[in-house]
């Protein structure tokens, strides 16, 4: 199906956007984190693992942490990317 549009294409479009726009409001965030009235944009909330979850197989080992970091400028970003993909 040549010029057609699947749901796996459209759903890596949206993740496309959303991560764009998540990047572009924390970038936004970022600079607006020395203003004196725009300094709540970037707020932010920190969640994850705090300690690395290790695993040792005696062959290979390794170790996941995972930390998220999400300002109120990115989340607005996001949404934006969200508001974005449904326009296309």
């Amino acid at each position: 199906m040549i010029g057609g549009s699947t749901k796996a294409g459209n759903l890596w479009i949206l993740l496309l956007c959303m991560l764009s726009g998540l990047t572009v409001g924390y970038f936004v965030g970022s600079l607006c984190s020395g203003t004196k009235y725009l300094d709540w944009m970037n707020y932010a909330g920190t969640f994850g693992l705090d300690q690395p979850f290790q695993v040792n197989l005696g062959v290979i080992w390794f170790s996941v942490q995972i930390k998220f970091n999400i300002t109120l400028s990115a989340i607005l970003g996001l949404l934006f990317g969200v508001f974005l993909y449904k326009r296309i």
